[in-house]
């Protein structure tokens, strides 16, 4: 009769914990990965209106994937520094404290542009992040995906994405 009790308790646990656990982001599908390097450098321009193989590019291919939110984006004014601006004005929630698909933007890296990346992993005050063209700082190329992890948020700011069928937080 113990074992009984014993098991019921273990299913019940396990399914809980499937329940309540969140799926990993995606990350890998870019459409535009055959055409990168080149499509960055010839100005390509993606569904979104922003420039293929560029940040801002991938982050929105990456919140669609996600099942977040595109909408609010403004052709023509989607340079990464300017992604706080644009998603305030949209009533979404900017501010310095990072979440799991939430787009971290660096306003001041790479001027006059910033830099934006996925956020896919947090760690107090570090973050993992998915991301297109990181800024060449010597140590990589541009034009290129990539993945960082424990990485500082000095500097950044977090513009967190409702689902699609969800009203701005």
């Amino acid at each position: 009769m113990r074992r009984l009790p014993l098991l019921a308790v273990l299913i019940l646990a396990v399914a809980a914990g499937r329940a309540g656990a969140s799926r990993a982001p995606i990350i890998l599908g870019y459409p535009y990965t055959a055409r990168c390097p080149g499509a960055g450098i010839a100005d390509v321009v993606d569904r979104w209106h922003m420039y293929a193989c560029n940040c801002t590019s991938y982050v929105a291919w990456a919140l669609t994937a996600n099942g977040q939110r595109t909408d609010w984006f403004v052709a023509g004014s989607m340079d990464a520094w300017n992604w706080p601006n644009v998603a305030r004005l949209a009533h979404l929630r900017v501010d310095t404290h990072p979440a799991v698909g939430a787009v971290a933007v660096w306003p001041k890296l790479a001027k006059p542009f910033g830099h934006v990346a996925y956020v896919t992993g947090v760690h107090g005050r570090l973050i993992d992040v998915a991301e297109y063209n990181l800024p060449d700082l010597g140590q990589r190329s541009t034009f290129v995906f990539g993945t960082r992890t424990g990485v500082p948020t000095v500097g950044a700011v977090f513009i967190h994405v409702p689902r699609r069928d969800e009203p701005p937080r």
